[in-house]
């Protein structure tokens, strides 16, 4: 019995070091120095909105080992890339000697990208120089950009171009008559501007001659209206009321001489959108 109990003490202790033998082969050492090199942008997506004095975005690239020499970060632009050339830049830091990561920026033109909607860069990382067995992680960077502007209206003088096609004034909400085109600032000042009609009386001071109606000469064909935006407004919500029968068209002039907004003939009722990338 003595000799069993002292065979079954040699096997667990057999049992044990197999145990601690088999964990010990399995155990992984990182070598940042010699070891093999994993390389990886550090996000997959950016979004980019440039505005007019331009931006840019910074994407770090790491490295798994060092190095001590300066490594050259290289990245292709993929086919699948909707951006052209002009509309951004492309530059890197590098790896400096020593040290682990590096960046890429992005620089994002925003006269040469489009007034409306996006395109994407999509880059490739494709080598870090002076590294160990390179592999990559993450290599694929897509940056998404588009034109950013400040929605605070300009402040100045705002024209209001009004034309009829028929001649004989704006009718927008009846047959006879309406409502004219009306912004509303964010301090709760109210415009509105529209072009005369002769059929019916104004409740806003429209625009139009002062003479009878004559429809061989259509006096009431066009007209300009002026609105000033003063400092410090936030945003300005502009709102045409309809074009009952289809004659009506208007454009909106920004203070630097931008067309910024265009209607009509037969322009349905509701907001107007400003281009406020122009103004």
């Amino acid at each position: 019995m003595k000799n069993n109990k002292y065979r079954k003490i040699g096997i667990l202790f057999a049992i044990v070091a197999l145990v601690i033998s088999s964990c010990e082969e399995e155990r992984i050492v990182y070598d940042p120095v010699s070891g093999q090199t994993l390389a990886s942008f550090n996000t997959s997506s950016v979004n980019l909105g440039v505005p007019v004095e331009g931006a840019s975005a910074e994407v770090i690239v790491t490295a798994s080992t060092e190095s001590d020499v300066e490594r050259t970060i290289s990245v292709e632009v993929d086919p699948a890339s909707t951006a052209t050339p002009d509309q951004y830049t492309i530059s890197n830091s590098g790896i400096s000697a020593g040290e682990f990561a590096g960046v890429i920026t992005v620089q994002g033109n925003f006269d040469a990208l489009p007034e409306e909607g996006t395109t994407k860069l999509i880059l490739n990382l494709t080598d870090v120089s002076n590294s160990n067995d390179l592999t990559f992680g993450n290599k694929t960077l897509a940056v998404t950009l588009f034109r950013q502007c400040d929605s605070a209206p300009t402040p100045g003088i705002w024209t209001i171009n009004m034309e009829d096609s028929y001649g004989d004034g704006w009718q927008t909400t009846t047959g006879d008559g309406g409502s004219g085109i009306t912004i509303t600032l964010s301090d709760g000042t109210v415009f509105e501007v529209g072009l005369c009609t002769p059929y019916e009386g104004s409740d806003y001071d429209c625009t139009g001659f002062d003479t009878v109606y004559d429809s061989s000469n259509r006096d009431w064909l066009s007209g300009t209206a002026t609105i000033e935006i003063p400092e410090g407004i936030e945003s300005a919500e502009w709102f045409f009321p309809g074009d009952n029968w289809e004659e009506i068209s208007f454009s909106i002039v920004a203070p630097n001489g931008n067309t910024v907004a265009q209607g009509g003939p037969g322009t349905p009722a509701g907001p107007i959108e400003i281009d406020f990338c122009a103004q």
